[in-house]
């Protein structure tokens, strides 16, 4: 894989040009640092041949202190450019991560689906994390190098022709070399991090998973998929270290044939006396100058060579494009919504169908009961709505306008969708109500909390709404969970509600605490209600059963109840709860 330069100066232009000015200022410390590195070994050389000449004490002290200087003035230009530098990269990575962040927030779910957490995590962050170095100094030092290279060679070119040829020809072909070497390099460690990213989403998805694993004895499978990812990874990564090797080798042959050929013109020339022995040491030190810039470059072509892999992963992320594609219009969200369901078919994987044909329709304020067994479809049916998903076949229409076409933004903001799984988050009570919306004032949240029946609970924690939550909710029951969901709907206040079996693990005691805020939740909005209760389901002004995909039964609840022959009635007299499982 050989990543174009271009790619690497249109990231590099595109994350550091708000931080330009600190650009500027860092590309004139490295370049001051270039110029003294070149004027200390002058310096050198005077004093040597000044001590030689048996000249006055003055200029030899002089020249020392001016080497000193000059000394000092090196290192403070090298820790202000390494603090700039890692300002810079902090703080262009970050704005990297983010764009990455929002960019996957965006995406549909079938990539979120095709996608592990831990693989998620190591491209937003593994692979952001290798390109730091890559915006703090990298580019920025390599160019330093190869000014510092130039200005060696034509100071040597200056001193004398035929040493500044002989150590050209060398430091070039060095250059050269890890140049045609660095492309093959590139590939071993894009493999690498592809390797790297999968080992760590398998390792996030086992501890994830760390209860089930334990409880059903699958400890040895899961340390033999261990073993299995290392063994297969070990290879991988010897052979990108290898190729790194392969520069390193080239390097070291190449100067040293660098320096037998600075030993033999320095000790020639000087044997005719065409120079002194100070300039034969400014050839050795000159000399051993070529070499730590091509060694530092060296170095720097095998962070390029990460870089690479990680610019080549980065990119492929952000080309990878959200089968959503957002809508243009606003949606009208005065009162409850008007939902139309047509001719609706889905599928996940090609020729599965999991919905065939579904229509229906709710009117602003009517209560649809969605009924089926497990796998039946109601759950993908409730995606459909909210628009995680588009229908394979078929349209969804909300307030007469097309779902699709209306921007993904207010379907979010007044279309709520509550599943029994709640995510809560390691923050505040407050944060994890509002979802971090900080324009949302705690009367309104308290007036909410009272609404739902956790007035008391929460004026019990000894720091009310900044009580701080562990992630994914630890230390709440199922119900207290459920009941912060509840919660966020009511500050929403949407349109449309779809309740996806959102009271199925409340034990009868928070059930009953919840019905009234459910009441006055559902009053004056259109609702789905995803249901295994009877107590649930009396709510519903419509009844829709699903089986294998397709709507078996719809129609007006009252009037399936009181026919003996419907589906529904025969539901209600076995016990909807023993059935629908």
């Amino acid at each position: 894989m050989n990543i174009p330069i271009r790619e690497y100066l249109q990231l590099l232009n595109k994350y550091l040009r708000p931080y330009r000015s600190k650009v500027i200022l860092l590309m004139f410390l490295l370049a001051a640092s270039v110029g003294l590195q070149l004027i200390n070994p002058q310096i050198v050389r005077y004093f040597i041949d000044t001590a030689k000449s048996g000249a006055e004490g003055k200029y030899l002290i002089g020249a020392a202190l001016a080497f000193i200087g000059i000394s000092l003035a090196q290192q403070v230009s090298a820790i202000a450019s390494t603090y700039i530098s890692q300002d810079v990269g902090w703080s262009s990575t970050n704005t990297l991560r983010e764009d990455l962040l929002a960019h996957c927030m965006d995406l549909d779910m079938s990539f979120h689906k095709s996608k592990r957490p831990g693989e998620l995590l190591e491209r937003l962050d593994g692979d952001v994390s290798s390109l730091f170095n890559f915006f703090s100094k990298l580019m920025f030092n390599l160019l330093n190098n190869l000014a510092l290279l130039l200005g060696t060679l034509i100071i040597l070119f200056l001193e004398d022709w035929r040493v500044g040829l002989g150590l050209s020809f060398f430091a070039f072909s060095a250059v050269l070399t890890l140049y045609a070497i660095q492309p093959i390099a590139v590939k071993h460690w894009a493999k690498e991090r592809e390797t790297n990213a999968k080992f760590f989403g398998f390792i996030g998805e086992q501890i994830s998973c760390a209860e089930d694993i334990r409880s059903s004895g699958a400890f040895h499978n899961t340390l033999y998929k261990f073993y299995e990812f290392l063994k297969n990874w070990y290879p991988i990564k010897r052979r990108a270290i290898m190729m790194g090797y392969t520069m390193w080798i080239s390097v070291v042959i190449t100067f040293a044939l660098g320096n037998i050929v600075a030993f033999g013109l320095g000790g020639y020339l000087w044997l005719k006396g065409t120079i002194t022995i100070g300039t034969v040491y400014l050839i050795f030190y000159y000399t051993d100058l070529l070499n730590r810039p091509i060694e530092q470059i060296r170095f720097q072509l095998q962070d390029m060579q990460l870089a690479g892999a990680s610019i080549a992963r980065v990119k492929e992320l952000f080309e990878t494009e959200s089968k959503l594609k957002d809508g243009s219009s606003a949606m009208d969200c005065r009162g409850p919504a008007l939902l139309e369901v047509r001719e609706l078919s889905f599928e996940y994987e090609e020729d599965v169908p999991v919905l065939k044909n579904v229509s229906f329709t709710l009117e602003p304020g009517q209560i649809l009961g969605l009924l089926g067994r497990t796998g039946s479809g109601k759950t993908t049916l409730a995606r459909l709505a909210v628009r995680l998903f588009d229908p394979t076949e078929g349209e969804i229409y909300i307030n007469n306008k097309l779902l699709s076409s209306i921007q993904l933004r207010y379907l979010r903001e007044h279309i709520a969708y509550v599943t029994q799984d709640v995510q809560l988050f390691k923050a505040t009570i407050r944060q994890n109500l509002t979802l971090f919306d900080s324009k949302i004032p705690d009367e309104r949240i308290l007036e909410a909390v009272k609404e739902i029946g956790l007035g008391e609970w929460i004026a019990a924690l000894p720091e009310g709404l900044d009580t701080m939550l562990d992630s994914s909710g630890g230390g709440l029951s199922a119900g207290e969970a459920q009941l912060l969901a509840f919660v966020r709907v009511f500050l929403r206040n949407p349109s449309l509600i779809i309740l996806d079996e959102a009271s199925s693990r409340l034990d009868p005691m928070t059930e009953q605490l919840v019905e009234r805020a459910v009441d006055k939740l559902l009053e004056n909005r259109t609702c789905i209600i995803i249901a295994h209760r009877i107590s649930t389901v009396k709510r519903a002004d419509k009844i829709a059963i699903l089986e294998d995909g397709q709507i078996a039964e719809l129609g007006e609840r009252a009037v399936l109840a009181a026919d003996r022959g419907s589906r529904f009635s025969r539901l209600l007299e076995a016990g909807i709860e023993e059935v629908l499982v």
